[in-house]
Protein backbone atom coordinates (compact mmCIF):
# COMPACT_ATOMS: atom_id res chain seq x y z
CA UNK A 1 0.00 0.00 0.00
CA UNK A 2 2.79 2.47 1.03
CA UNK A 3 4.62 1.73 -2.69
CA UNK A 4 1.43 2.64 -4.93
CA UNK A 5 0.48 5.59 -2.35
CA UNK A 6 4.52 7.05 -2.97
CA UNK A 7 4.28 5.81 -6.64
CA UNK A 8 0.91 8.18 -7.33
CA UNK A 9 2.63 10.82 -5.20
CA UNK A 10 5.28 10.44 -7.49
CA UNK A 11 3.03 10.88 -11.11
CA UNK A 12 1.62 13.74 -9.61
CA UNK A 13 4.97 15.44 -8.95
CA UNK A 14 6.66 14.66 -12.40
CA UNK A 15 3.22 15.93 -14.37
CA UNK A 16 3.23 19.09 -12.49
CA UNK A 17 7.03 19.47 -13.32
CA UNK A 18 6.48 18.87 -17.28
CA UNK A 19 3.56 21.12 -17.42
CA UNK A 20 5.45 24.16 -15.34
CA UNK A 21 7.96 23.69 -17.83
CA UNK A 22 5.86 24.14 -20.96
CA UNK A 23 4.20 27.12 -19.03
CA UNK A 24 5.65 28.91 -16.38
CA UNK A 25 2.92 31.78 -15.93
CA UNK A 26 0.63 29.26 -14.98
CA UNK A 27 2.83 27.57 -12.10
CA UNK A 28 0.56 28.95 -9.07
CA UNK A 29 -2.34 26.98 -10.22
CA UNK A 30 -0.20 24.15 -10.68
CA UNK A 31 1.82 24.00 -7.61
CA UNK A 32 -2.01 24.59 -5.85
CA UNK A 33 -3.21 21.83 -7.71
CA UNK A 34 -0.18 19.04 -6.82
CA UNK A 35 -0.75 20.63 -3.19
CA UNK A 36 -4.20 19.29 -3.43
CA UNK A 37 -3.98 16.36 -5.28
CA UNK A 38 -1.37 14.84 -3.21
CA UNK A 39 -2.26 16.28 0.35
CA UNK A 40 -4.72 13.22 0.99
CA UNK A 41 -1.86 10.67 -0.21
CA UNK A 42 0.43 12.05 1.75
CA UNK A 43 -1.10 12.40 4.92
CA UNK A 44 -1.90 8.48 4.18
CA UNK A 45 1.85 7.26 3.58
CA UNK A 46 2.60 9.19 6.96
CA UNK A 47 0.12 6.94 8.74
CA UNK A 48 1.21 3.81 7.66
CA UNK A 49 5.24 4.40 7.77
CA UNK A 50 5.59 6.83 9.97
CA UNK A 51 6.83 10.80 9.35
CA UNK A 52 10.47 8.84 10.74
CA UNK A 53 10.48 6.32 7.78
CA UNK A 54 13.13 7.36 5.18
CA UNK A 55 10.36 6.57 2.38
CA UNK A 56 8.27 9.47 3.55
CA UNK A 57 10.85 11.91 4.04
CA UNK A 58 11.95 11.18 0.49
CA UNK A 59 8.74 11.96 -1.04
CA UNK A 60 7.79 14.67 0.84
CA UNK A 61 11.34 16.54 0.54
CA UNK A 62 10.45 15.52 -3.01
CA UNK A 63 6.80 16.93 -3.51
CA UNK A 64 8.41 20.15 -1.28
CA UNK A 65 10.74 20.43 -4.22
CA UNK A 66 8.57 20.76 -6.59
CA UNK A 67 6.06 22.95 -5.22
CA UNK A 68 8.81 25.04 -4.38
CA UNK A 69 9.71 25.28 -8.18
CA UNK A 70 6.15 26.36 -9.16
CA UNK A 71 5.96 29.67 -6.38
CA UNK A 72 9.60 30.50 -7.62
CA UNK A 73 8.91 30.02 -11.46
CA UNK A 74 5.79 31.85 -10.43
CA UNK A 75 7.38 35.04 -9.07
CA UNK A 76 9.61 35.07 -11.80
CA UNK A 77 7.45 34.99 -14.59
CA UNK A 78 4.68 37.43 -12.89
CA UNK A 79 7.12 39.90 -10.35
CA UNK A 80 7.24 43.02 -13.69
CA UNK A 81 3.15 42.96 -14.24
CA UNK A 82 2.01 45.80 -12.74
CA UNK A 83 -0.93 43.90 -11.36
CA UNK A 84 1.42 41.34 -9.65
CA UNK A 85 1.41 40.18 -6.09
CA UNK A 86 3.16 38.41 -4.16
CA UNK A 87 0.79 36.54 -1.84
CA UNK A 88 0.49 34.13 -4.04
CA UNK A 89 4.22 32.93 -4.30
CA UNK A 90 4.65 33.20 -0.57
CA UNK A 91 1.38 31.21 -0.17
CA UNK A 92 3.05 28.34 -2.34
CA UNK A 93 6.28 28.94 -0.70
CA UNK A 94 5.14 28.27 2.59
CA UNK A 95 2.99 25.50 1.75
CA UNK A 96 6.05 23.87 0.57
CA UNK A 97 7.76 24.46 4.34
CA UNK A 98 5.20 22.73 5.92
CA UNK A 99 6.21 19.83 3.91
CA UNK A 100 9.92 19.80 3.87
CA UNK A 101 11.71 17.63 6.23
CA UNK A 102 14.89 18.15 5.01
CA UNK A 103 16.98 21.09 6.65
CA UNK A 104 18.78 22.04 3.54
CA UNK A 105 15.72 22.39 1.31
CA UNK A 106 13.84 24.30 4.12
CA UNK A 107 16.92 27.20 3.91
CA UNK A 108 16.38 26.82 0.30
CA UNK A 109 12.83 27.91 1.02
CA UNK A 110 13.17 30.15 3.73
CA UNK A 111 16.05 31.95 1.17
CA UNK A 112 13.64 32.28 -1.02
CA UNK A 113 11.18 33.74 1.12
CA UNK A 114 13.52 36.44 1.98
CA UNK A 115 14.03 37.17 -1.01
CA UNK A 116 10.69 37.72 -2.30
CA UNK A 117 10.20 40.25 1.05
CA UNK A 118 13.46 42.24 0.14
CA UNK A 119 11.74 42.71 -3.55
CA UNK A 120 8.86 43.98 -1.91
CA UNK A 121 10.99 46.18 0.33
CA UNK A 122 12.71 47.39 -2.85
CA UNK A 123 9.50 47.93 -5.25
CA UNK A 124 8.56 51.30 -3.93
CA UNK A 125 11.88 52.68 -4.97
CA UNK A 126 11.32 50.38 -8.10
CA UNK A 127 8.29 51.81 -8.89
CA UNK A 128 9.64 55.28 -8.33
CA UNK A 129 12.21 55.02 -11.69
CA UNK A 130 10.04 53.32 -13.74
CA UNK A 131 6.87 55.55 -14.02
CA UNK A 132 8.46 58.36 -13.94
CA UNK A 133 8.89 59.86 -17.57
CA UNK A 134 9.38 63.04 -17.27
CA UNK A 135 12.17 64.23 -20.22
CA UNK A 136 14.21 66.31 -17.48
CA UNK A 137 14.56 63.34 -14.96
CA UNK A 138 15.03 60.84 -18.29
CA UNK A 139 18.05 63.02 -19.19
CA UNK A 140 19.36 63.15 -15.51
CA UNK A 141 18.92 59.89 -15.09
CA UNK A 142 20.76 58.84 -18.33
CA UNK A 143 23.64 61.20 -16.88
CA UNK A 144 23.46 59.07 -13.56
CA UNK A 145 23.39 55.84 -15.33
CA UNK A 146 26.40 56.62 -17.55
CA UNK A 147 28.08 57.77 -14.48
CA UNK A 148 28.00 54.72 -12.51
CA UNK A 149 28.04 52.14 -15.69
CA UNK A 150 31.63 51.59 -14.65
CA UNK A 151 31.19 51.03 -11.03
CA UNK A 152 33.01 53.80 -10.23
CA UNK A 153 31.93 58.21 -9.72
CA UNK A 154 34.62 60.45 -11.31
CA UNK A 155 34.59 63.45 -9.71
CA UNK A 156 34.54 65.50 -12.77
CA UNK A 157 31.42 63.42 -14.05
CA UNK A 158 29.69 64.71 -11.14
CA UNK A 159 31.01 67.96 -11.30
CA UNK A 160 29.96 68.18 -15.37
CA UNK A 161 26.11 66.96 -13.91
CA UNK A 162 25.99 70.12 -11.16
CA UNK A 163 27.40 72.54 -14.02
CA UNK A 164 24.61 71.48 -16.59
CA UNK A 165 22.42 71.44 -14.24
CA UNK A 166 23.03 75.16 -12.33
CA UNK A 167 24.52 77.20 -15.11
CA UNK A 168 22.75 75.48 -17.88
CA UNK A 169 19.59 74.17 -16.97
CA UNK A 170 20.20 71.19 -18.57
CA UNK A 171 17.41 69.33 -16.24
CA UNK A 172 15.14 71.63 -15.70
CA UNK A 173 14.08 73.73 -12.38
CA UNK A 174 15.59 70.59 -10.06
CA UNK A 175 17.63 70.60 -6.98
CA UNK A 176 20.44 68.72 -8.51
CA UNK A 177 22.05 67.75 -5.25
CA UNK A 178 18.62 66.10 -3.85
CA UNK A 179 17.81 64.80 -6.99
CA UNK A 180 21.77 63.04 -7.12
CA UNK A 181 21.24 61.70 -3.41
CA UNK A 182 18.38 59.49 -4.32
CA UNK A 183 19.87 58.23 -7.07
CA UNK A 184 22.32 57.20 -5.06
CA UNK A 185 20.47 55.84 -2.48
CA UNK A 186 17.92 54.08 -5.21
CA UNK A 187 21.38 52.35 -7.28
CA UNK A 188 22.46 50.88 -3.34
CA UNK A 189 19.51 49.85 -2.68
CA UNK A 190 18.90 47.91 -6.03
CA UNK A 191 22.28 47.25 -7.40
CA UNK A 192 22.73 46.37 -10.95
CA UNK A 193 18.64 46.51 -11.03
CA UNK A 194 19.11 50.07 -11.19
CA UNK A 195 20.59 49.61 -14.83
CA UNK A 196 18.09 47.30 -15.80
CA UNK A 197 15.35 49.49 -14.58
CA UNK A 198 16.49 52.57 -16.76
CA UNK A 199 16.97 50.08 -20.00
CA UNK A 200 13.19 49.28 -19.55
CA UNK A 201 12.21 52.89 -18.41
CA UNK A 202 14.47 53.94 -21.75
CA UNK A 203 12.51 51.23 -23.62
CA UNK A 204 9.11 52.56 -22.72
CA UNK A 205 9.09 56.14 -22.76
CA UNK A 206 8.31 56.81 -26.53
CA UNK A 207 10.68 59.50 -27.43
CA UNK A 208 10.78 61.66 -29.83
CA UNK A 209 14.36 61.46 -32.09
CA UNK A 210 15.24 64.91 -31.05
CA UNK A 211 15.03 63.52 -27.19
CA UNK A 212 16.91 60.52 -28.03
CA UNK A 213 19.44 62.57 -29.48
CA UNK A 214 19.72 64.39 -26.47
CA UNK A 215 20.24 61.32 -24.56
CA UNK A 216 23.02 60.69 -26.98
CA UNK A 217 24.76 64.14 -26.00
CA UNK A 218 24.57 63.94 -22.14
CA UNK A 219 25.55 60.26 -22.83
CA UNK A 220 28.72 60.90 -24.72
CA UNK A 221 29.37 64.15 -22.79
CA UNK A 222 29.96 61.91 -19.25
CA UNK A 223 31.18 59.05 -20.62
CA UNK A 224 34.28 61.23 -21.39
CA UNK A 225 34.56 63.36 -18.57
CA UNK A 226 36.75 61.48 -16.52
CA UNK A 227 38.87 61.27 -19.92
CA UNK A 228 38.93 57.59 -20.07
CA UNK A 229 36.19 55.17 -21.90
CA UNK A 230 36.90 51.54 -20.84
CA UNK A 231 35.02 48.66 -23.18
CA UNK A 232 32.47 47.79 -20.59
CA UNK A 233 31.18 51.31 -20.88
CA UNK A 234 31.29 51.08 -24.72
CA UNK A 235 28.94 48.20 -24.66
CA UNK A 236 26.52 49.60 -22.27
CA UNK A 237 26.51 52.46 -24.68
CA UNK A 238 25.95 49.69 -27.48
CA UNK A 239 22.88 48.15 -24.83
CA UNK A 240 21.65 52.22 -25.05
CA UNK A 241 21.56 52.83 -28.72
CA UNK A 242 20.09 49.31 -29.47
CA UNK A 243 16.52 50.90 -27.76
CA UNK A 244 16.83 54.33 -29.32
CA UNK A 245 15.66 54.74 -33.37
CA UNK A 246 17.59 57.55 -34.60
CA UNK A 247 20.11 56.31 -37.27
CA UNK A 248 23.97 56.07 -37.02
CA UNK A 249 24.19 58.98 -39.48
CA UNK A 250 21.88 61.33 -37.46
CA UNK A 251 24.27 60.80 -34.23
CA UNK A 252 27.66 61.33 -36.38
CA UNK A 253 26.05 64.43 -37.71
CA UNK A 254 26.08 65.75 -34.28
CA UNK A 255 28.92 63.95 -33.06
CA UNK A 256 31.23 64.01 -35.74
CA UNK A 257 34.05 62.78 -33.28
CA UNK A 258 32.64 59.90 -32.16
CA UNK A 259 34.90 56.52 -32.33
CA UNK A 260 33.48 53.91 -34.62
CA UNK A 261 33.09 51.49 -31.37
CA UNK A 262 30.16 52.95 -30.28
CA UNK A 263 28.67 52.12 -33.38
CA UNK A 264 29.97 49.09 -34.37
CA UNK A 265 26.09 46.85 -34.63
CA UNK A 266 26.26 44.04 -33.09
CA UNK A 267 24.27 41.22 -34.26
CA UNK A 268 21.71 39.54 -32.36
CA UNK A 269 17.44 39.18 -32.19
CA UNK A 270 15.24 40.32 -29.74
CA UNK A 271 15.18 36.92 -27.93
CA UNK A 272 19.17 37.47 -27.30
CA UNK A 273 19.06 41.25 -26.24
CA UNK A 274 18.25 39.95 -22.58
CA UNK A 275 21.14 37.91 -22.28
CA UNK A 276 23.16 40.53 -24.02
CA UNK A 277 21.92 42.66 -20.89
CA UNK A 278 23.10 39.66 -18.53
CA UNK A 279 26.83 39.48 -19.92
CA UNK A 280 27.03 42.63 -19.64
CA UNK A 281 25.71 43.32 -16.06
CA UNK A 282 27.93 40.17 -15.09
CA UNK A 283 31.36 42.13 -16.06
CA UNK A 284 30.78 44.82 -14.32
CA UNK A 285 30.70 45.21 -9.96
CA UNK A 286 28.48 47.93 -8.74
CA UNK A 287 29.79 49.11 -5.11
CA UNK A 288 28.04 50.80 -2.42
CA UNK A 289 28.45 54.82 -2.64
CA UNK A 290 29.09 57.37 -1.14
CA UNK A 291 26.21 60.22 -0.70
CA UNK A 292 27.47 63.06 -2.95
CA UNK A 293 26.37 65.87 -0.92
CA UNK A 294 29.09 64.42 2.06
CA UNK A 295 31.86 64.84 -0.48
CA UNK A 296 34.10 67.82 -1.29
CA UNK A 297 32.62 69.46 -4.58
CA UNK A 298 34.95 70.31 -7.58
CA UNK A 299 34.66 72.46 -10.00
CA UNK A 300 34.48 70.47 -13.98
CA UNK A 301 37.76 70.77 -15.81
CA UNK A 302 38.10 69.99 -19.45
CA UNK A 303 38.71 66.41 -19.88
CA UNK A 304 41.77 66.46 -21.78
CA UNK A 305 42.81 68.46 -18.77
CA UNK A 306 41.14 66.10 -16.04
CA UNK A 307 43.06 62.82 -17.69
CA UNK A 308 46.88 64.47 -17.72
Amino acid sequence: MAENLTRSITSHIEHTKSERRNNRLNAYELGTELLFKTKKELDELKEKIGSDDVRYQSIADLLATEILQCGIDYFKAMKDNSDFSEASSLEILNSAKEISIDSQIQKRIEDNIKGIGDWVSNQSLRDSQNNIYDFNKILLKTAFSFMTCDGHIAPNEVALIRKMAEEDKAFGEIDIDTELDFLIEVINSLGMGFLKDYFKMLKNAQLKQEQELKLIEMAIKTLYADGKVDYNEVRFFRIFRSLLSVTDKQITDLNPNLPDQFLESDIFSHEYLGQLFDDYFEKVDIPTFEKLSEQKRTEYVDPEKYKQ
